[in-house]
């Protein structure tokens, strides 16, 4: 938490560089951002969800400021972007619910490349089994569902496949993949 205390110093500091020229207009935009970032993790507890968060807006921050020439700016940036380090090693994602992500996604991504390849089967040859049922694929969203709502991630496109995994659909199946990809931040 030391973390989010010395960030919010650091970004104080931008903020007293920072102009109010239109020229600074994106910078102070970026600030604010990431200010906004930093202040809900602060009250809602830090989270791998909140470090995305954290840090999409501070590469935001970085990208504003990166034509500036001011010491104190990029100081600033080279303390947001240290204390951004610690917290993200902290609150990573374990590396046994990503390998489990990335297997769901793969059983998904299974099914789908079976359906498409249904769709061109020879006219009167029987229908091939799809692998990975969707009571399957469900048992397996079960637990990773909990865990990615833990760490602070919604999962919408999942939550449907628990509800109904009868409802499973070609479509659905890329939503739940991308969904998931977008959480590890891939």
């Amino acid at each position: 938490m030391n973390e989010l205390v010395m960030m919010e110093a650091a970004l104080f500091q931008i903020r007293a560089a920072v102009s109010e020229t239109p020229e600074h207009l994106e910078l102070r935009l970026a600030t604010n951002v990431l200010a906004g970032a930093v202040a809900a993790a602060r009250s809602e507890g830090v989270t791998a969800a909140r470090m995305r968060d954290i840090d999409f807006a501070l590469v935001d921050l970085a990208a504003a400021a990166e034509d500036l020439d001011d010491e104190a700016i990029q100081g600033s940036l080279e303390m947001l972007h240290e204390d951004a380090e610690r917290l993200r090693a902290v609150n990573r994602l374990p590396e046994t619910l990503v390998e489990e992500v990335r297997s769901l996604q793969e059983a998904l991504r299974s099914r789908s490349r079976a359906m498409e390849r249904g769709q061109y089967r020879v006219e009167g040859a029987p229908v091939e089994p799809l692998p990975h049922p969707p009571e399957e694929l469900r048992a397996a969203a079960i637990p990773l569902a909990r865990q990615l709502a833990a760490a602070g991630f919604d999962t919408p496109a999942l939550a449907a496949l628990i509800a109904d995994p009868e409802s499973l659909r070609y479509h659905m199946m890329r939503e739940i993949a991308d969904e998931l990809d977008a959480v590890l931040g891939a």
